[in-house]
């Protein structure tokens, strides 16, 4: 399996991460010759145990050894972690670009969602004005339904139904399923109707020349 690279944050992250390990590596190291220099200095000293001034000699030459190292790596963590913050820091920039390219295809969409809407709604109300005049030219025609009154009734529970999908559903009065309609539907039994009445009219029209 492939090993993932690390971004250079992490790799930032974890080189600070060792170099802290080892500065606390030295302050354990350096307490246990602290407590050992405590224990071998009065020998070394004050009884001029060769041994002990041996061992004095060793601890003293580690510790400033260990001095040292601690420094350096006091410095290495400082400089650690500047480069962890200026990953951090490009990570964040980097997060701000790909948010913003996000939001601008998001502003896109909207502008594109908001000019459908309208042209919804530009169909809508140019369907049921359509739908007036012909109910309208119906009525003329000495056929009294569909009515006015019906389309306004069936149309409006149409839009309420329709709108009970829709983020603006409590604008409207709550239309139970049992109550909804559809443009497409009661408007094609309402043309099955004209058909009907038209095509019993000329039936008895025929009816009417044969005899």
């Amino acid at each position: 399996m492939a090993k993932t690279k690390l971004s250079e944050l992490e790799n930032a992250q974890t080189i600070l991460n060792n170099l802290e390990s080892k500065a606390a590596e030295l302050a354990a190291s350096s307490a246990a010759d602290q407590r050992e220099l405590e224990a071998i200095s009065f020998e070394a000293h004050a009884a001029s145990d060769q041994k002990a001034l041996a061992r004095l000699e060793t601890i003293k030459a580690r510790v400033v050894k260990r001095e040292v190292d601690a420094r350096s790596i006091d410095s290495a963590i400082t400089e650690a972690k500047r480069r962890v913050a200026a990953a951090q820091d490009a990570e964040a920039r980097a997060e701000q670009c790909r948010v913003a390219e996000e939001l601008l295809e998001l502003s896109t969409l909207m502008r594109e969602a908001g000019a459908k809407a309208d042209r919804g709604l530009a169909m809508m109300i140019e369907g049921s004005n359509d739908l007036r005049k012909i109910v309208a030219a119906v009525n003329a025609r000495a056929l009294g339904s569909p009515s006015a009154q019906q389309l306004q009734s069936l149309g409006e529970r149409a839009v309420r139904g329709a709108m009970v999908n829709s983020p603006f559903a409590k604008a409207f009065e709550t239309i139970a399923p049992r109550e909804r309609q559809n443009f497409a539907q009661f408007t094609a039994a309402w043309a099955q109707m004209i058909e009907r009445h038209v095509n019993a009219k000329l039936e008895q029209t025929k009816k009417e020349e044969v005899a």
